[in-house]
């Protein structure tokens, strides 16, 4: 009776329920059930490998990583007929990923062995898991959003279509199997790569040496460094034909659960493939943008920029790049082409008369802008001490001020806005005289995005400093405090008085509404308010949300960050199309366009908010406007 339980809970699970039930009745012999309380940890980051596939029966995982910034990176939350460890169980490797319950939990734990043994025998199995590996799940709503708005070619019909002799590079460095290991290590060292291919005196691959084989063969074994590399090469040898097409490739990788693959071309070693080959198909690769930009030498040259911003995206969402991945891209590329624009004026005009620091704050700030390139930046330069001096930096600033609008806006890179207004340029002491003022109703302005201020260039101690003291200012200051809420509960969750999600009457974008505005900034400003009160120094909202959450035990701080990263998503998707159409990336959306799950999901965050209002009217805000 229980068998017949067993079998016919894995008729019903993925890919479990393509055997047939005389092969599960001799699966079900070897696997054990393990019950797991809320809370509890059944894989660790950087852990041992899984000795198991856990099957969930009742209850949920969360599957997630740690940053090295500590920050919480949810992957996935599986449920019910759902599995987890596979890929570190195949692979050998340590674990990719926590695995944490979020309720009590039941499992059924299928061994190693078994495992392998049904892929071994069972090709539609085998297949199922390798395309689950390569397609790099999300969610399942940010998976279904990714499909309908990537760019063009998806990924898996890129792979398809290009052939492998289009992407591979060079031939890879090669060594003679005499040769000691300590030198075959030097030629690493040196030439700063990972891997040698071991080559006879035709120049034919005999092995491949890593530096994974180093770690476990030589350091882990205590091998003398003087015998041949040969002694640690390992064989054989995985190929795949310069014709052949990039998935194959691929999938032969995961088969083999190697990392390098070698390129062959009428038997000749011709080059070398890696994971990371895949990312730069098209040259669309991030990686690649960065090595054009820091080559460019004028103005001129940057204006063809955008568009290969909007190529780099659907390269990342193609991949599966999560939105907090794709807007700190976003944000570094801009802080590369500022920093270019800045290096440009400087080789024209010279440099500064007064040492300054140049900022980005805001989205920008918090590693937080997407395709419609809201920079904000400001400067902070050194006390002076004559008006004559004030003259020259005044002078000096503007013409740098204006050149950075100017170029920013002739590549569409700013979303049509100027980057940088005069007011934010001031010296060290008046930007803190400056901030002594918030609260205090003379002249609070609404500019708390200027807690999210961070050094892009120059010393960053001026910047770090003076956010230091506007943390400290907040903590010591209920008006301050105050003036925060205010500046944040004055744009409004879209919510209609039956809960219906208000659009635009009229104008340019009627029944659209500002994502941006009304979803995601609102968020972002709730976020900051409480991380400024507990004193958390992080600038991003999903680093903020996890201190929250991890030091404070702010409970609304996983669904704050849940709706965050749908948001931006779904934004990010919307200006991808809008880009696509010919269009310049905005942060409208129409709802209407939307599924009505999406439409759902959207509802809900905006509620989230609309409750979160409610705790800083009740907590931080006496009902004043702001001065």
């Amino acid at each position: 009776m229980l068998q017949d339980e067993i079998i016919d809970f894995f008729v019903k699970v993925m890919p479990f329920n393509q055997l047939p039930r005389d092969v599960l009745a001799g699966m079900i012999q070897d696997i054990s059930m393990e019950y797991y309380p809320r809370g509890e940890e059944i894989l660790q980051q950087d852990g041992p490998p899984s000795e198991f596939l856990g099957v969930i029966k009742k209850g949920g995982v969360k599957v997630y990583q740690t940053t090295e910034n500590d920050e919480e990176v949810v992957v996935d939350l599986r449920g019910e007929g759902e599995h987890f460890g596979m890929l570190s169980l195949l692979s050998g490797d340590r674990s990719r990923n926590n695995v944490v319950t979020i309720e009590d939990t039941i499992c059924y734990q299928v061994p190693k062995k078994t495992v392998l043994d049904i892929l071994q025998k069972n090709p539609e199995v085998n297949e199922y898991f390798l395309k689950s590996f390569f397609v790099n799940l999300l969610d399942k709503t940010y998976e279904e959003t990714r499909k309908a708005y990537t760019a063009g070619t998806t990924g898996e019909q890129l792979l398809f279509s290009t052939k492998v002799k289009d992407i591979v590079r060079a031939a890879p460095k090669t060594i003679m199997p005499d040769i000691s290991i300590q030198q075959a290590a030097v030629e690493m060292a040196a030439n700063k790569i990972s891997s040698l291919v071991v080559v006879d005196s035709a120049g034919l691959p005999l092995g491949m040496v890593t530096d994974r084989d180093f770690r476990e063969k030589v350091v882990a074994e205590a091998l003398d460094v003087a015998n041949p590399v040969k002694a640690i090469m390992n064989t054989p040898l995985i190929s795949i034909g310069s014709e052949d097409n990039c998935f194959e490739a691929l999938l032969r990788m995961i088969r083999h659960r190697i990392h390098h693959i070698l390129v062959l071309e009428n038997e000749k070693l011709t080059g070398m493939l890696t994971n990371h080959d895949f990312m730069l198909l098209q040259g669309s690769s991030p990686t690649v943008l960065v090595k054009e930009i820091g080559q460019i030498k004028t103005i001129e040259e940057l204006r063809d920029t955008a568009p290969k911003f909007y190529k780099a995206v659907s390269s990342l969402l193609r991949y599966g790049a999560r939105p907090h991945n794709i807007t700190g891209m976003i944000t570094e590329l801009m802080e590369k082409i500022t920093n270019t624009v800045v290096d440009i004026f400087e080789e024209k005009n010279g440099e500064s008369p007064v040492p300054y620091t140049l900022f980005f704050y805001a989205g920008g700030g918090r590693h937080e802008l997407t395709l419609s390139f809201k920079v904000k930046m400001g400067i902070v330069y050194q006390d002076v001490s004559s008006p004559e001096q004030q003259q020259r930096v005044d002078n000096y600033f503007k013409l740098l001020s204006e050149t950075l609008n100017n170029s920013l806006l002739a590549c569409d890179l700013t979303g049509q806005e100027r980057c940088m207004k005069e007011e934010n340029i001031r010296s060290g002491s008046t930007w803190q005289e400056l901030f002594k003022k918030w609260g205090t109703g003379a002249g609070t302005g609404r500019q708390s995005s200027l807690f999210d201020m961070r050094a892009i260039r120059g010393e960053h101690i001026r910047v770090n400093s003076l956010r230091q003291y506007l943390i400290n200012r907040a903590a010591q200051s209920r008006g301050l405090m105050e003036a925060l809420a205010a500046d944040t509960l004055q744009t409004r969750p879209p919510l209609g008085f039956f809960r219906d999600i208000v659009v635009e009457k009229g104008g340019e974008h009627k029944n659209e509404l500002n994502l941006y505005e009304k979803g995601i900034k609102p968020l972002v400003g709730c976020a900051r308010i409480y991380g400024v009160e507990k004193g958390v120094i992080r600038r991003s909202t999903l680093g903020r949300l996890h201190e929250l959450n991890s030091r404070h035990g702010f409970k609304a701080a996983e669904d704050m960050a849940q709706a965050f990263g749908y948001l931006n998503a779904l934004l990010i998707h919307s200006q991808l199309r809008q880009a696509e159409e010919g269009g310049l990336p905005d942060n409208f959306i129409n709802p209407d366009i939307l599924t009505s799950f999406e439409r759902k999901t959207l509802k809900e965050s905006f509620q989230l908010t609309a409750r979160l209002y409610e705790d800083i009217e009740g907590n931080y805000w006496s009902g004043k406007v702001l001065p």
